[in-house]
């Protein structure tokens, strides 16, 4: 029984504080990542640069065609973002929610292109303002039943 009631003080205590912060008041972190994704969303590219450590490391799932790890913003959009916008035109990324951690922000989105409507989350670890590492768990599935060949 105490081993029962152990896990649901740590886990209700993780609810009350992850991301705990007064109405209308956003973390350090959560900008940061919400900075990567308007960045993103609106190709502005050095402005995603700009939130990126140097060696911030990507880590995609197996099941994409860019499965692998990616160290830096260059290796970045060359190994996966230019894929991404050959196999899926008009591909959008629309955060739905963003929630805290630590330094680690989970970022519930909504994908969406040409033949492609799901959703997401992706884990964004920050470091002094920067993402310095980023891990998808993407719907593999359909998104390669979306993608142009």
């Amino acid at each position: 029984m105490k081993t029962i009631a152990l896990y649901l003080s740590l886990l209700v205590s993780s609810f009350v504080y992850a991301g705990h912060h007064e109405d209308g008041e956003v973390s350090k972190n959560i900008a940061t990542a919400k900075a990567g994704y308007d960045a993103f969303n609106s190709g502005d590219m050095e402005a995603w640069r700009a939130v990126q450590a140097e060696n911030a490391i990507w880590t995609i799932q197996v099941g994409l065609p860019y499965t692998g790890t990616y160290i830096g913003p260059a290796a970045v959009e060359a190994g996966i973002f230019a894929p991404i916008g050959k196999m899926w035109p008009e591909f959008h990324v629309d955060p739905i929610g963003f929630y805290e951690s630590g330094d680690t922000v989970f970022v519930h989105v909504h994908m969406t292109a040409e033949g492609l409507d799901t959703q997401s989350i992706h884990m964004i670890k920050i470091k002094d303002g920067k993402y310095v590492a980023f891990q998808p768990f993407d719907d593999s599935a359909a998104m390669l039943e979306a993608a142009k060949p």
